[in-house]
């Protein structure tokens, strides 16, 4: 006598209700561990291709490093294709990374070396002298 699949039409309906999802909001929504969600739509993708869930698409990361994250819907088709992580995908994702940073790095590499000190620090510049 098979079980009936508690979790996946948990999921399929969450999915109906509010639309595609990442496995991290499907769980939220659901309110089941993180694990059972990725568990069941693992499984279900395996054993019943294209039949129950499908990627729709891929998210980038924000905020975060690795490769994208894929958007469930409960919808009988093919995946959407994976964008490709290449040399030029890491690159820009190094330069997001540097753009968004580069004032911190600053501040901490100033901090660590400190002011630089002169004996003539304390005199009048040339610029206001009379």
């Amino acid at each position: 006598m098979p079980v009936p699949p508690v979790v996946r039409d948990a999921i399929t309906q969450a999915l109906r209700e509010l639309g595609p999802m990442s496995a991290e909001e499907i769980a939220e929504a659901t309110g089941l561990p993180r694990g059972k969600v990725n568990a069941s739509l693992t499984n279900a993708r395996a054993n019943h291709p294209g039949k129950f869930f499908r990627i729709s698409r891929w998210q980038l990361q924000v905020g975060r490093k690795g490769r994208e994250t894929p958007i469930y819907a409960a919808a009988p088709g093919k995946d959407a294709e994976r964008p490709a992580f290449d040399e030029a995908h890491r690159k820009a994702a190094n330069q997001r990374n540097y753009r968004a940073n580069r004032a911190r790095w600053a501040a901490q590499r100033k901090r660590r070396t400190g002011v630089v000190t002169s004996p003539w620090a304390g005199l009048v510049p040339m610029e206001t002298r009379p």
